[in-house]
């Protein structure tokens, strides 16, 4: 990455700025041939997204988005399913598998929920160094494409100095957080009791370092890829802050992986509760409408992560907390009061509302883990 760094400020001086998507292209291009043992698994799936986009949005003109999605899903979704897929002596999956496909695959999807009707498709170049900016490649954030195409065309004028020691510091947060104190956590707690007992004792223990570890490792990423893609002139969009002070679902998932809960609010909870509000069955029951698209969003954050029990109940839980929570918050606006809190003080209600969510959050990633031995 330091050298990345050096070269595209290098450039700055002695390329024109509408080359600094070139420069970057090259520079993605190299770090995918380096990273991956093959690399057409990701030009593979990148040719294939920008190929049937045009197709879908631009020669057949499907309206029905529905389609174009599971269309653009589709190598995700071979993958997951793990379904076979090959063709003697060719085989598919092996072609389409790779660390990255499901941060590529959202993206993907979102620039195509995005794309408005009759406009036309980006250059491949900034269609490329969408789907392959190096630092957010493996593990995200998952970014919006107008936002990064704004980002890359003030390429050059953003690396400077002032950029630069915030990028540093940031990374180098990003770095404790991931090889101090994540490390830390991994060694001397998380591995303390084996994960195949089931004392209460040891489950407690084995649920709350987890949800610490996965905290610091995670948000350790996430910063050093913030702090990396600030040096390189690309801003890239925060992902964590401050989630174990979260009050409720709604604001933990405004501070913890806030890409993919922005994604999934954007893409799927929006349409999907659209969806249900237009059957007749359910107009006069908003809530129920609200609750099955939280719980039906979650679930699919769920089976994001893989098909498997606990990714999946994981997803569950936390669909059912933040349906929970809605029907709580709207019991109090039509009672006019808390209906569980009553009069207690702001503080001591805040004080009450973390300490569940801390604990509910920390059981329903406790279940992701598949640590759980019950």
């Amino acid at each position: 990455m330091a050298i990345f760094i050096t070269i595209l400020g290098i450039s700055k001086y002695f390329v024109k700025s509408d080359y600094y998507k070139y420069v970057l292209a090259i520079l993605n291009a190299l770090f995918i041939g380096i990273i991956y043992p093959k690399p057409y698994h990701f030009i593979f799936l990148i040719l294939f997204s920008y190929t049937f986009t045009h197709l879908i949005t631009d020669v057949f003109k499907i309206k029905t988005k529905i389609w174009g999605i599971l269309i653009l899903l589709l190598p995700m979704l071979l993958v997951k399913l793990d379904i076979k897929f090959d063709f003697y002596p060719f085989k598919l999956n092996d072609a389409i598998s790779f660390a990255g496909l499901s941060y590529a695959s959202f993206r993907i999807i979102g620039y195509y929920m995005d794309k408005a009707p009759g406009e036309k498709m980006p250059d491949f170049i900034s269609y490329f160094n969408f789907l392959s900016f190096t630092p957010t490649l493996l593990i995200g954030p998952i970014d919006r494409f107008a936002r990064f195409k704004d980002s890359q065309n003030n390429g050059f004028s953003s690396i400077n100095s002032e950029n630069f020691i915030i990028g540093w510091n940031t990374f180098v947060k990003g770095l404790a957080f991931k090889y101090i104190v994540a490390e830390v956590i991994d060694r001397y707690w998380l591995n303390l009791y084996p994960e195949t007992s089931k004392e209460l004792l040891h489950i407690a223990n084995t649920m709350y370092a987890y949800y610490f570890y996965l905290f610091f490792d995670f948000a350790g990423y996430s910063f050093m890829a913030l702090g990396i893609g600030k040096m390189m002139g690309i801003n890239v969009p925060l992902n964590f802050k401050n989630p174990f002070i979260a009050v409720n679902p709604q604001d933990f998932w405004r501070r913890f992986h806030i890409s993919l809960g922005d994604w999934l609010k954007d893409y799927f909870f929006n349409p999907l509760y659209m969806f249900l509000t237009r059957k007749k069955s359910l107009k006069k029951y908003p809530v129920t409408r609200q609750n099955i698209a939280l719980v039906l969003t979650f679930l699919l954050m769920g089976c994001w992560n893989g098909f498997k029990l606990n990714y999946i109940l994981s997803g569950l839980l936390f669909g059912v907390f933040s349906a929970v929570h809605n029907t709580y918050v709207v019991q109090c606006k039509k009672k006019g009061k808390d209906v569980v809190f009553g009069n207690l003080n702001t503080q001591t209600t805040k004080v009450i509302s973390i300490f569940i969510m801390f604990n509910l959050a920390a059981f329903a990633l406790y279940i992701f883990s598949g640590r759980c031995p019950i």
